[in-house]
Formats: C-alpha cells, sequence, structure tokens
C-alpha cells in the first residue's frame, strides 16, 4: 500500500449513522473495518462462512435531508434480525439474503422519499451492483408502494390520531416514521420469519392468493362487495392493530382532497406487488422450493462464489 493510500483511507473522515442510530464521524479505514466486521459477525451467527465479501462503497452529499435519509436508512437495516437458528444452510444462507435485500432496501426507499443521490437502481448504481435482476425488480415494486404507504402515513397522521381517540385507542407512537417503521418490522415478522420457519402456512396456491390478495385491494377500494365481506374484512384490519388501524382510519378519508390521490397511488403500487407473488420462495419442512418456468415448484440449493456472493439455482 503506498503513502497515498493510508493518507486517504486515514485521513477520510466519514460521516455515518452506526447501528444504534447514532451519528458519528470515523476515518475511511476506520469505516470500511467496521462494514467488515459487521458483515462477519452476520454470517457467523448463521454459521456461513465466506473468504470474500463483496461490498458497494457509497458517499452521500451533505444536504439538509441528509441526516433524515441516514436515520431512516438505518431504522430499515435494523428490521431483519431472526429470533430462531437455521435448520439447514439452505435456510442460512436464505436469512443472509433476506438482510442484504434489507441493506439494499434501506438505500433505495428513502432516496426514494428524499431524493438524495442519482437513482441507485440504474446500470453501474450502487444497489444494481447488490441484486439479481429478479430481485432488483421486486425491490423497485416493494419499495415503491412502501413509500406511498410512508407519504400516506405522514399525509395522515393526524386523521389517524384522531381516529384512534374516537375509538379509544393510544397512539404509541412519536411520529408517523416510527409507525411505518412498526409497520416494515411486523412485515417482516409475519410474512418471512414465520413463513420460513413453517410457523405460518407457506405452501399456498399462487392464484388463490392473488385473488386472496385482489379482495383486499377491492375493500380498500370500496369496490363492489357485499356487507358480510365489510365486516369481515374491517374486523380483520383491527385484529391487526397498528399494522390495520391507519388503512382503517384513512380509508373513511380517502376522498379528502389532501388524501385522494396519496390513496390512489397506494392502490396503485400494492397493486403491482401482485406480481411478485409468481417469484416468490416456499418452504417445505425447512427446504426452499421456487417454480421453475411451469406452476410446478422444484427445491431450490444455494451456494456460496469464490467472489463471496450467495447464489441460488434448482439441483
Amino acid at each position: 500500500m503506498t503513502n497515498l493510500e493510508d493518507f486517504i483511507l486515514d485521513e477520510t473522515i466519514m460521516g455515518i449513522i452506526d447501528q444504534n442510530g447514532l451519528s458519528k464521524e470515523i476515518s475511511l479505514r476506520q469505516s470500511l473495518e467496521m462494514f467488515r466486521k459487521q458483515e462477519l459477525s452476520k454470517d457467523k451467527e448463521l454459521g456461513i462462512t465466506r473468504s470474500r465479501i463483496p461490498f458497494t462503497f457509497m458517499s452521500f452529499p451533505d444536504k439538509p435531508e441528509t441526516p433524515d435519509f441516514m436515520s431512516l436508512s438505518a431504522a430499515i437495516n435494523n428490521i431483519p434480525v431472526f429470533n430462531l437458528s437455521p435448520d439447514n444452510q439452505n435456510q442460512a444462507i436464505w436469512m443472509r439474503c433476506v438482510q442484504l435485500y434489507y441493506q439494499a432496501k434501506a438505500i433505495l426507499l428513502p432516496n426514494k422519499i428524499f431524493k438524495l443521490i442519482p437513482d441507485p437502481t440504474q446500470p453501474g448504481g450502487s444497489v444494481q451492483k447488490m441484486l439479481p435482476r429478479q430481485g432488483l425488480k421486486n425491490l423497485d415494486l416493494e419499495t415503491n408502494a412502501e413509500k406511498a404507504l410512508y407519504d400516506l402515513l405522514k399525509a395522515g397522521e393526524s386523521e389517524i390520531i384522531a381516529w384512534a381517540n374516537s375509538e379509544g385507542i393510544n397512539y404509541p407512537f412519536s411520529n408517523f416514521e416510527e409507525l411505518f417503521i412498526h409497520i416494515l418490522k411486523a412485515k417482516f415478522q409475519i410474512e418471512i420469519q414465520e413463513e420460513s420457519f413453517g410457523l405460518k402456512p407457506s405452501w399456498t396456491n399462487q392464484r388463490e392468493e392473488k385473488q386472496h390478495y385482489r379482495g383486499w385491494l377491492k375493500y380498500l377500494n370500496d369496490h363492489d362487495l357485499d356487507e358480510k365481506s365489510e365486516k369481515r374484512y374491517r374486523e380483520i384490519l383491527m385484529d391487526m392493530e397498528w399494522e390495520g388501524y391507519p388503512l382503517l382510519a384513512l380509508k373513511s378519508k380517502k376522498t379528502d382532497k389532501k388524501l385522494k390521490k396519496l390513496w390512489q397511488s397506494y392502490l396503485k403500487t400494492h397493486r403491482a406487488l401482485i406480481e411478485i407473488i409468481d417469484t416468490k420462495i416456499y418452504w417445505n419442512n425447512g427446504i426452499p422450493h421456487k417454480n421453475k418456468n411451469t406452476n410446478k415448484r422444484l427445491p431450490i440449493k444455494a451456494t456460496v462464489s469464490k467472489q463471496g456472493s450467495f447464489e441460488w439455482n434448482w439441483p
């Protein structure tokens, strides 16, 4: 290593947000070493060994919105914490892939909200380098829907609080962003962790899953549902508590001027998520399966490449 390289590594000061959401300034060398240790620790927790860990270095401009970007990014990055141990290597690598997916989301979603850097999903962009093509497409659809939810919660926070008060329900969040992160955490817990560990049925029919999802969208759009169905959907949202309360609160206000376009954007972006159902991994006795060209689900296997990346293939 040259003296110039040493100088750059030691004298370049980075402003970062650590895993606890705290802002600090450290050298570029310290930043790279901190990242390496974090990733090695996550691998070790899941029993994964890699000789190399690929990474993409990113820098962010110093703008008024940068602290908010970094704070939201840290909160999203901390969501995928598994409280169960993997049963096998495939499950361990899948869990690690989920964590890496959230790392990419922690860049893309805040950037869609704050527009801090050029689109990182474009060729050569940081997020584009992190995910395979299908994963990138799914992430784009998912973050579009999550941004629509973020915008809706932000604009409708006072309506949500008023609704909760009228129902005798305490609003436990200091602001709408805490509520937003709470919803993302609940989604991770139910849709990702519980399915992969068999705590929640995963072996579903894709057609039925799509019909079920469309039923929810019809309810939220007040579209041709009988009274019994309306009552059932409302009861489900009430049982979901703060994952469901905001939709109940804002559904009755969806024609208000400040919420109308945001509500339609929410429906549009969530309707697009139906496409992701075709790409889901399904679990059976701890073994991941995926559709291959046809509707037949076949087991898939994970491997670690020489470059340290994770790859999934049908045996």
